[in-house]
Formats: structure tokens, sequence, C-alpha cells
């Protein structure tokens, strides 16, 4: 019996402290994947969150910009809003009349 114990363990033994070690670390993995809001999948769909929110913050920025030079332009540029207020609301100068001239939808007279 002296023997038995400085010798080690046997292959049982062994075999099933390679099973343990491998369970607890399938498992460990297991745990890092999946947990709860902390895990690596949460943490993947977070960051492909971000990245379409920063996407959507650069345009956002960039309409920011292009409403500003719109507002500067209806403010100072007379011909702009002229041309604007023609086109998107039909207003006439005075003296001014609008002739719609319409063809014939068989191409017909």
């Amino acid at each position: 019996m002296m023997d038995r114990r400085n010798k080690g363990l046997n292959r049982r033994e062994q075999r099933a402290l390679r099973l343990f070690v491998l369970v607890v670390v399938v498992v460990s993995l297991l745990f890092l994947l999946f947990m709860p809001g902390r895990g690596l999948l949460p943490y993947q769909r977070l960051k492909k969150e971000v990245r379409e929110l920063v996407r959507e913050n650069k345009a956002l920025q960039q309409r920011n910009v292009e409403l500003a030079g719109e507002i500067e332009r209806l403010k100072h540029d007379d011909a702009y809003l002229e041309d604007l207020a023609r086109k998107k609301y039909g207003m006439l100068k005075r003296n001014e009349e609008v002739y719609e001239l319409k063809t014939s939808p068989s191409g017909t007279k």
C-alpha cells in the first residue's frame, strides 16, 4: 500500500481527472459565451449596435450641415428664396400670369 501512494494516479483515475478538467473547461467557456448581459454574444451584439449608431450619427451630422446651409441660403439668397417660392408654392410676381399648356393623351389635336 505504501508503494501505491507514492506511485501516483492509476489509469482510471487519470482518465476521470482528464474528463473532469474537460467538463470544467467546457462549462467555463459556455458560461463566458452565454453569460446574461456580459458574455461574448451580448458583447458582439452591442459592438454591432454601436457601429450602426455611429453610422447613423454621421449621416445625421451630414444632414445637419446640409440643413444649416439651406437655412443660410433662405436667410441671405433672395434669388434662391424666390425660386423656391415659385417651384414649391406656385407663387408669382406681381403682374405675372401662368399659362398651362396640356397636350391630349392620344397625341391628336
